[in-house]
């Protein structure tokens, strides 16, 4: 069946690397915002028979648009479904590198909502035949998906990354017990017995302020702190500092998502991380490494 692919406007060097890797035709997309301040989006073509009977492939990651609007992009993405649907798509696979409200998987206080469910129960009203997405925050969730669902792993891409800078006597540290699981598993890529090292992090679920504490023999090593989301940096920054105090040599802030909301890069730098690495999930400044060819292999 032949592909097409259509790229979203949060994906564009990500998504023509994925058309290149395909070797198939790349359609981008039209955005603006109307007065009231509802979403508009056309899919630049002139000829809706292009789109019948193909397989579609749709890449449009959700994180924050350059206002800080990833509602926006969520709205974009369905859009986009929306219309390869009309047209008369054969197969819809949508590739979704980072999704939005994928966090908000638990109840933590009465009254709150589940919205990563949602978010599912949405996608599935498409009727959609495969979805991608990359490092999802709680893996379990994908359950909620209705048609074939692959949560890709990006962490053997950011090891070989930090290998390549050169790094030796790797230390990974996890900013927090939940993070210990993705912790061990990236310690694992840069070889056996790489040492693991935790912080004690407790978060105010009103307030949301964090509190860490630790105190680590990193003397003369290189560390890799890494989580699978940086937001506003506060937690990263919070466990550079600790792991600087320690002693560390080289620190290396690693995130699949690296959205770095307000202020994050100054946080993360001032704390004292020489490099700041994310994949181009995020299209920003420090999309280091790329996901195009994991993420094309999938859809081989």
């Amino acid at each position: 069946m032949e592909k097409i692919l259509i790229v979203g406007p949060a994906s564009q060097i990500l998504g023509v690397k994925i058309a290149q890797e395909l070797s198939i035709e790349a359609i981008n997309t039209e955005i603006k915002k109307f007065p009231d301040g509802e979403n508009y989006l056309r899919i630049n073509l002139e000829d809706e028979t292009i789109i019948a009977d193909k397989k579609v492939i749709i890449i449009q990651s959700t994180g924050p648009s350059s206002s800080g609007n990833q509602n926006s992009r969520l709205m974009e993405l369905f859009m986009i479904i929306d219309s390869v649907k009309r047209m008369g798509a054969a197969k819809i696979v949508i590739v979704v590198p980072y999704l939005a409200y994928a966090r908000q998987d638990k109840i933590f206080r009465p009254g709150e909502s589940q919205f990563a469910n949602v978010i599912f129960r949405i996608l599935n009203s498409f009727g959609l035949d495969e979805l991608y997405t990359v490092d999802i925050h709680a893996p379990e969730i994908m359950d909620e998906c209705a048609c074939k669902a692959v949560n890709i792993d990006s962490m053997k891409l950011l090891a070989d990354y930090i290998k390549s800078k050169g790094a030796k006597d790797i230390v990974v540290v996890s900013p927090d017990k939940g993070a210990t699981d993705r912790s061990k598993t990236f310690a694992n890529h840069f070889g056996e017995n790489i040492p693991i090292e935790i912080f004690d992090k407790e978060r105010d679920v009103k307030t949301g302020e964090i509190q860490m504490s630790g105190a680590l023999n990193l003397k003369g090593k290189d560390v890799v702190i890494s989580d699978d989301i940086i937001a506003t940096g506060g937690t990263m920054a919070t466990a550079i500092k600790l792991a600087k105090e320690s002693g560390a040599n080289k620190i290396f802030a690693v995130a699949t998502h690296a959205l770095l909301l307000g202020q994050a890069k100054f946080r993360i730098l001032k704390a004292g991380a020489d490099e700041i690495i994310g994949t181009d999930s995020i299209d920003n400044e420090v999309c280091q490494v790329s996901l195009a060819k994991i993420i094309a292999d999938y859809l081989k």
